[in-house]
């Protein structure tokens, strides 16, 4: 079976032509492979999975606007308001060593360099400088790590674990 990857959600209608609004996982859409003329996977919670192929996406201001083939009214767009967008994982090209995906960050376990368990990435904040990796332990504390080299010791994405240089202070609290 194909690894699907969710890459967003579609929000709501744009305009009358069938475009949707599309709430991207990740900040910078060049992350994404090019999705015009892909096949993509629309999810939704309590309606049927569908196929779909993306006819065109373009910024609009601080938005994306996505369309689907065969999506050419409101009516229709509207049919596709909250659905989440996957596509396969062997579409995103190889990135070079010591680079990843958000994808295979969040859910790697957490260890310190000491090898204590810290908890899984649940999430990964996007602050303009540097990524901030949200760190959950079973008892549902959180701890905030920066993405920075000084933080992170090693990534073994096949192992799913990230080792950390945690600072004693972090956990203090």
């Amino acid at each position: 079976m194909e690894i699907m990857i969710a890459i967003g959600r579609l929000i709501k209608p744009h305009g009358l032509r069938g475009e949707v609004v599309f709430l991207p996982y990740v900040v910078e859409m060049a992350l994404l492979p090019d999705l015009i003329g892909r096949s993509v996977v629309l999810q939704h919670p309590v309606a049927p999975v569908q196929s779909r192929t993306v006819a065109r996406w373009r910024q609009f201001h601080k938005r994306v606007l996505m369309q689907f083939d065969g999506c050419h009214d409101i009516s229709q767009a509207e049919t596709l308001r909250e659905y989440e967008v996957l596509i396969a994982r062997h579409v995103f090209e190889p990135l070079p060593e010591g680079e990843y995906y958000w994808f295979e960050i969040e859910g790697l376990a957490v260890y310190a360099h000491d090898g204590e368990y810290l908890g899984v990435i649940e999430e990964i904040i996007y602050t303009g400088s540097n990524d901030v990796y949200v760190v959950r332990d079973a008892d549902g504390g959180e701890l905030m790590v920066p993405a920075l080299c000084d933080t992170v010791s090693r990534i073994e994405v096949e192992q799913g674990e990230m080792h950390l240089w945690v600072q004693r202070q972090w956990l203090e609290f």
